[in-house]
């Protein structure tokens, strides 16, 4: 039974609905946990820290090669500042682990829901799990890439999780 329903397409669309619930709870929970002032601040840090290692390098290669001791010192501070700097996103970012246990806990009971074990200890037979693929990626080599459950999920769940944190404005990058 386990082997036709791990054939079954609907399997592959089941781990769909549930990396994007998941995703989606995640991202909700950050967002509200982590104000967007917080989130701005960061991010302007972000982009602070990279204009400043852009000119340090460039100072620091233009130093070297005329051998301008001034601006090596410049170079020099502008490395110190940078590791300032580097220091207070650090601090800034670590707060989102804050809501790190939530989202694991979380987790960890889909996937006991999913699979029937939880850290390796089986406690029930889940219909989900066994040896059959749930989902094939046909593009990827000459042959068909067979996913197993876990693989699939974390494919999805990859995919998800970066458009919600795009969408509510979770992540650091630059623009």
């Amino acid at each position: 039974m386990s082997s036709f329903l791990a054939q079954a397409p609907y399997v592959t669309i089941i781990i769909v609905f549930v990396s994007v619930a998941m995703s989606l709870a995640s991202s909700l929970i950050n967002s509200r946990f982590m104000p967007k002032e917080h989130r701005q601040k960061v991010k302007a840090l972000q982009h602070k820290i990279s204009a400043l290692k852009k000119e340090k390098d460039e100072n620091m290669k233009k130093a070297k090669s005329t051998d301008d001791k001034k601006l090596l010192r410049k170079a020099q501070k502008q490395e110190k500042h940078l590791l300032q700097l580097q220091s207070q996103a650090l601090s800034l970012t670590s707060k989102q682990f804050r809501v790190m246990p939530i989202t694991m806990t979380a987790f960890f009971i889909v996937w006991l829901l999913l699979t029937g074990s939880i850290l390796g200890f089986r406690l029930f037979t889940s219909p989900f799990m066994g040896p059959d693929p749930v989902a094939y990626l046909p593009w990827i080599g000459p042959h068909v890439l067979q996913l197993q459950l876990f693989h699939w999920y974390l494919i999805c769940s990859f995919l998800f999780g970066t458009l919600f944190s795009r969408i509510f404005g979770l992540t650091g990058g630059t623009d």
